[in-house]
């Protein structure tokens, strides 16, 4: 079943309770409804409960549900929160305008466009724009005020209690907030419909009731009325332009950052043995076989603002995350192992006999480097400098957990891509991008190719002189 992330927790315990009833096993797949609606339409789910009524007549307008089945189930408020301790919380919204950053869902999130909508009726949206970041869901944005990398955001309610790293400073005004609605519907493709409507069922029923209210959800017994909806999902993607130059960008960024370590690793572990080689070689390739997304939280952990060296950079004015830095950081990363297998092998291929020849004719070990090695190597650095290119520009894990999802400032190609698939009528725009995505990737590999062919010519040449 197909649940808003908001609901994960309420829904896992009603689900708990259920099952002891005697119910059938229910098993939930949990993410922003932005997400869930388009899933909804392939056929493998029994029920949708949405985070709002807008997604859910998406889903009865393409025949996904039957508007007679649609069910209002709850209420819901949104809120202000600040990490735990804050000293000066804003106490109304008006007292925004002094915050950082502002956490919010997505903009094809219920939740995030909530919270837009709030702030537009409040009139402070383009004061604010700019320090907004946004995650995937209601949930991302609330771990990013948890761990201190926004000031402040705007959540459900019912948030505040299931994590212990944010408070509550105070909630939305309901004169300039849309009316928060989770409305459910059995699926027309459900492969158990009859399951599905008794589930439907038991979330009306008493047991349920209780776990919702102690959660802080409001009860709906009919569907609310005179409701201030927020406006339709609409694409996300103002510029599919601006994604492409900002991958570009990136990837440019990331591979010249990534010459020099390169050439020092590659070097190093050519021509070197020295206590633990084995370990500094395992260090360097994790990247290549770490899930993207962790590595992103461990960037997270060591740049953030309460990271490892996030209090250091932030005292000589550097902040990483969702800065234009963050993507860049994440690309150099998860391409630099590819930089230094490649800048590895292209020393090892170069004969170490024509280093002593140089030796013994009284050049130095610098000059034969710089005049004879690093020339011989070149086309090989050149290939992995390429291969990297190519992996930079294909990064999203790693990025959208440290850089998050903001347009022209952080969202590339891969954060584009993913942001339309949540959206109605974005597939256009998604094309022309997965178009300008595979272009270069081609291109790029087709570099590598070339330039590796080179290196084999060069060396081959050489060896036989």
């Amino acid at each position: 079943m197909l649940a808003a992330a908001s609901l994960t927790d309420v829904l896992t315990t009603v689900a708990r309770l259920w099952e002891e009833e005697g119910g059938n096993p229910v098993r939930f797949s949990f993410a922003a409804t932005s997400r869930l609606a388009p899933l909804a339409l392939q056929g493998n789910a029994d029920l949708l409960i949405s985070a709002d009524e807008e997604w859910m007549d998406w889903v009865v307008e393409r025949g996904g549900a039957r508007a007679d089945g649609v069910v209002a189930l709850l209420g819901n408020a949104l809120v202000i929160v600040v990490p735990v301790g804050t000293t000066t919380p804003p106490r109304a919204l008006a007292d925004l305008d002094v915050v950082p950053r502002l956490a919010l869902a997505g903009e094809t999130a219920p939740a995030g466009r909530y919270a837009r909508t709030a702030l537009e009726n409040a009139g402070i949206w383009d004061e604010l724009a700019d320090r907004v970041v946004r995650g995937e869901s209601v949930r991302s944005a609330l771990e990013w005020v948890a761990r201190g990398e926004a000031a402040a955001g705007i959540v459900y309610q019912t948030d505040v209690r299931v994590h212990a790293g944010v408070e509550l400073a105070f909630p939305v005004p309901s004169a300039v907030s849309p009316v928060v609605v989770y409305p459910g519907a059995v699926l027309t493709g459900a492969p158990r419909p009859a399951a599905a409507v008794r589930f439907l069922s038991f979330l009306g029923s008493e047991p349920a009731r209780g776990v919702f209210t102690a959660a802080g959800f409001e009860l709906l017994a009919a569907a609310p009325t005179a409701q201030a909806y927020a406006p339709p999902p609409v694409s996300p993607i103002a510029d599919p332009a601006s994604a492409i130059m900002l991958s570009l960008l990136v990837a440019l960024a990331a591979t010249l950052l990534g010459l020099v370590p390169s050439l020092f690793l590659g070097r190093l572990l050519a021509h070197r043995q020295f206590p633990g080689k084995t370990l500094v070689t395992t260090l360097i390739l994790m990247p290549l076989v770490l899930p993207p997304v962790v590595t992103g939280f461990l960037l997270l952990t060591l740049f953030g603002t309460k990271g490892v060296f996030g209090p250091t950079l932030a005292a000589v004015g550097v902040s990483v995350p969702f800065t234009l830095i963050a993507p860049v950081v994440a690309a150099l990363v998860v391409g630099l192992p590819l930089y230094v297998l490649s800048a590895r092998g292209a020393f090892e291929a170069v004969d170490g006999r024509l280093e002593e020849v140089s030796w013994t004719l009284g050049v130095r070990p610098r000059s034969t480097f710089f005049r004879i090695v690093l020339p011989l190597a070149a086309p090989g650095i050149a290939a992995g400098a390429v291969l990297a290119f190519a992996r930079a520009l294909g990064e999203f894990g790693a990025t959208v957990v440290l850089a998050g999802n903001v347009e022209g400032r952080t969202r590339t190609i891969p954060l584009a891509v993913y942001s339309l698939l949540e959206s109605p009528g974005g597939s256009r725009a998604a094309w022309l991008l997965v178009g300008a995505s595979v272009l270069l990737s081609f291109l790029a590999l087709a570099g590598f190719e070339i330039l590796s062919r080179r290196q084999r010519k060069r060396l081959e040449e050489w060896s036989g002189r």
